[in-house]
């Protein structure tokens, strides 16, 4: 078992790899990986979320699956509180390294990297569950995510970034549901309804390219990540706690959440995920400490090649 999820693991990183090698020899640069990236976060994405959530969630399922985000809300709630329990036992160089490493410890990969591993073991269905799982992800970024990135100051421009593009595109996919469930297309002409199911064809097919531009641009960044900073003992404990400890502390409490076996292996995968790769650019905005999440990011990714396949196997068993 260990080995034929590693198999599948390694398939995922592998685009990872091509993202790197791109950057590498200059096929991508700085300003196009930003482009790119702004172009998977504005489009590509929200298609995404658009077609996953309402191809395969209803009024009654979106109700009864309100756990989800209740769930990684939960999920980051535990690694905030752990990390403000070891900041207090660690050393640190620097008031923005404890910062960054309390952030690391909240805030993980939600997204990007588990689509691709949802996917693979449950399908469209999984991925609609992580995509709104995900609101519960977004909510806790810019609230406990950013009080530990800034030091316990929460202000009004953490709040407003809440008011992304994916977040107001989980919104229009409810109110879709909504407004579909509650007046049907039943009654409108066939040719309004071609156009609808075109429509919806085209968003589709955007959404699908998300999972391997992601991945591509996941690893042009990763690339450019300094190693100088490896050799930090902080970035053992960051390892130990983001990819063993907090997972387990997770995984424990929502196993207690009223919810399905395969509900609670997406949270779970959710769970086991590396720290995120957007912590590097938001240790940039926000003055914490560059390199120490740079090289977390490194190492996390690196390691959870073994960690990842090994929960899979023990949660699947």
């Amino acid at each position: 078992m260990f080995v034929s999820v590693l198999i599948k693991v390694v398939s995922i990183f592998l685009i990872i790899l091509a993202g790197g090698l791109a950057r590498r020899k200059n096929f991508l640069t700085d300003a196009s990986a930003s482009s790119m990236a702004i172009c998977v976060t504005n489009f590509f994405y929200p298609a995404l979320i658009v077609s996953s959530i309402t191809s395969n969630f209803t009024i009654q399922s979106l109700i009864s699956n309100w756990v989800l985000p209740a769930g990684t809300i939960i999920i980051m709630l535990v690694g905030y509180i752990t990390g403000i329990l070891f900041v207090r036992l660690l050393s640190f160089d620097s008031k923005q390294e404890k910062n960054t490493f309390l952030f690391q410890c909240t805030i993980n990969n939600y997204v990007f990297l588990p689509l691709p591993i949802v996917a693979m073991f449950f399908g469209n269905t999984g991925v609609a569950y992580l995509i709104f799982s995900s609101f519960g992800s977004e909510i806790s970024v810019w609230t406990i995510g950013m009080l530990g990135l800034t030091g316990n100051r929460l202000d009004k421009k953490n709040l407003k970034n809440l008011l992304s593009t994916p977040v107001f595109s989980l919104i229009f996919s409810i109110i879709v549901i909504l407004v579909r469930d509650s007046f049907g297309i039943c009654g409108i002409d066939r040719f309004s309804k071609e156009i609808f199911h075109a429509l919806a064809y085209s968003i589709e097919m955007l959404g699908k390219a998300t999972v391997p531009l992601a991945l591509f641009l996941a690893g042009s960044r990763i690339s450019k990540i300094s190693i100088m900073h490896l050799k930090n003992p902080n970035q053992f404990w960051i390892i130990f706690l983001r990819l063993i400890f907090i997972p387990a502390l997770s995984c424990t409490f929502i196993s207690f959440l009223p919810i399905s076996h395969e509900t609670f292996l997406v949270l779970a995968i959710v769970a086991i995920m590396p720290a995120a790769i957007a912590s590097i650019i938001l240790a940039d905005a926000y003055r914490a400490d560059i390199e120490f999440a740079s090289a977390s990011v490194l190492t996390t990714h690196i390691v959870s090649l073994v960690t990842i396949p090994a929960w899979l196997t023990f949660l699947t068993r």
